[in-house]
């Protein structure tokens, strides 16, 4: 009878270990996820729309509205996105300007996965610049600078010589006039497909992906707006 109770407990002890060591091999396989440190420059171009809200009370004459074709240039380096978007648009008989910057700080928190391939949520600290000008005096232009915080989710997927990340986050943003005190709230969508192809004989490899970012301004009058980009990019990895 004890020498049963002894294989019994040895067997109990050696399935808690093999589970404990399975668990611990998990939670470090979980844990092996790391952030993209990859850098490289890149340009494209948006389809960028920009529109009043219902909610905006300016005059028809110096209401801002174009759809037009934006090039943009961006720097990632790790969790860091900087971007750089100009165009021209025509409005009340001129060529008008519009013009859009953006910073993105992300820190990636795994959810589930492994180096290779991760779930991830990704906590976002972003601030951005719009200028759009209307057909008025320069206080009627939009001049909004913005800063917030959001979050989101990712998904990743990691190889040697091919990394690909799916991700999509919600911002809010605390924004502010250029020429103004007043101050509004300006949420966004931000999304974005990208794949780094580090096999491709360029540099250190190339960088494509397609972005979308969907903000709206309520500002309380005049300065309610809507602008939809969206577009794709090219770049090199160094």
């Amino acid at each position: 009878m004890l020498n049963t109770n002894v294989r019994v407990c040895a067997l109990a002890a050696a399935i808690l270990a093999l589970g404990a060591s399975g668990a611990r091999g998990q939670y470090l396989e979980r844990r092996s996820y790391e952030p993209s440190v990859a850098r490289f420059v890149a340009g494209g171009v948006f389809a960028r729309e920009f529109t009043p809200r219902a909610t905006n009370d300016a005059p028809d004459s110096l209401r801002i509205r174009y759809t037009r074709l934006m090039p943009f240039v961006m720097m990632r380096q790790g969790p860091v996105d900087l971007t750089f978007g100009y165009t021209r648009y025509d409005l009340g008989g001129r060529s008008r300007t519009s013009l859009f910057l953006s910073a993105v700080f992300t820190n990636d928190v795994p959810i589930t996965g492994s180096r290779e391939s991760a779930l991830v949520f990704p906590i976002v600290i972003a601030a951005d610049f719009s200028k759009s000008e209307s057909a008025g005096a320069d206080r009627d232009h939009f001049n909004i600078g913005s800063v917030g915080i959001g979050a989101g989710l990712k998904f990743r997927s990691s190889g040697e010589d091919l990394d690909i990340t799916l991700a999509a986050a919600g911002v809010i943003h605390y924004s502010f006039e250029g020429y103004g005190m007043r101050s509004a709230s300006s949420p966004a969508v931000l999304g974005e497909a990208s794949a780094l192809f580090r096999s491709i004989p360029v540099f250190e490899g190339l960088a494509a992906g397609y972005r979308f970012r969907l903000q709206s301004w309520s500002a309380g009058g005049t300065f309610d707006y809507r602008t939809v980009n969206h577009g794709v990019y090219v770049g090199v990895l160094f």
